[in-house]
């Protein structure tokens, strides 16, 4: 997988009524992609002298919610997010240093193209967000953090090598990574009495510390749901979808077991999400008027879950 981070903001009253649309066109990602970074970036520039009288002024247009009681319009959050899923290799090469077999050294010419049944991605992030609500239904946030993942090549084998040499290489192998992740994100909000409807759309980087590998994840998780009391305290009730857009490229080295040796074998594996969609439901509690935590989990063909504490001001 790709070391997606989700992240998400949920309010806790709702918005103004309204409507939302989303297209998922790739034409126009990388506008996407600028515009949201360009936005939370101005927020995130914002000085703590200067906090006091933003979160006073904000969010402009109040006139806009009509009477709907609006959350504090700045907050931090500390997220952790878990994901699992299958990746899709869009090619596999490797590099085999010279061996030398009973039958005598054997040398093989870099960039070895290779398959693998299955890549199958884990990884956790930690980050941490700084967000405000702009207008009653906008709200643009950024995010940085530490993420760690390992992705799993089972079924495979390198193409053309003779049936002997290629007994001696492993049917699979793993590669652990970590690295910084940031990025930026915008979400939609509207609502009606105690529903709501959001959406989030955000574009995260992770440089990571094996080679010049990379990851870039587009996200977009359209969600409904309800308010509501338990006793005295509040919260929501949500279920929606995710949409990922994954590009991971990973290069460096690996030890493979032939014959008994550590060798260190190249690799090159350019991979992307195998499924786009899963689907996913959620929770958040009120606990004050600055505090709410939050929790959500997604299921289907991709599996993630996802703990959140924000602090609002």
């Amino acid at each position: 997988m790709s070391p997606s981070v989700r992240v998400s903001n949920l309010p806790a009253f709702p918005a103004k009524d309204g409507q939302n649309n989303a297209t998922l066109n790739p034409a126009i990602m990388s506008n996407i992609k600028q515009t949201i970074i360009a936005a939370a970036v101005a927020v995130a520039s914002t000085t703590s002298t200067q906090a006091d009288g933003l979160s006073d002024s904000l969010p402009l247009g109040k006139s806009l919610a009509a009477g709907v009681e609006l959350p504090l319009s700045l907050g931090v959050s500390a997220n952790v997010f878990f994901m699992e899923q299958d990746m899709a290799a869009q090619s596999i090469s490797i590099d085999i240093p010279p061996l030398a077999l009973p039958t005598g050294p054997v040398e093989l010419p870099p960039g070895l193209p290779a398959t693998a049944d299955n890549l199958e991605s884990r990884a956790t992030s930690t980050t941490a967000k700084l967000d405000a609500w702009l207008l009653p239904f906008l709200n643009v946030y950024g995010v940085a953090g530490y993420v760690d993942g390992e992705t799993v090549a089972s079924g495979f084998s390198v193409n053309g090598l003779p049936p002997a040499m290629a007994s001696l290489l492993p049917n699979s192998f793993s590669i652990a990574y970590s690295g910084p992740i940031y990025g930026a994100g915008i979400v939609l909000a509207a609502g009606y009495n105690q529903y709501f409807a959001l959406l989030d759309a955000n574009y995260t980087e992770s440089d990571l510390d094996i080679g010049e590998s990379t990851i870039e994840a587009f996200v977009v998780s359209p969600r409904i749901g309800i308010t509501g009391n338990l006793g005295d305290l509040e919260g929501s009730l949500y279920v929606g979808a995710m949409y990922q857009d994954i590009d991971e490229n990973q290069n460096g080295t690996v030890n493979f077991p032939i014959m008994g040796q550590a060798v260190p074998v190249g690799y090159n594996v350019i991979s992307e999400a195998e499924n786009k969609w899963n689907y996913l439901v959620g929770a958040n509690l009120k606990i004050s008027e600055s505090w709410n935590y939050g929790i959500e989990v997604g299921f289907s063909d991709r599996t993630h879950a996802m703990a959140t504490l924000n602090y609002r001001f």
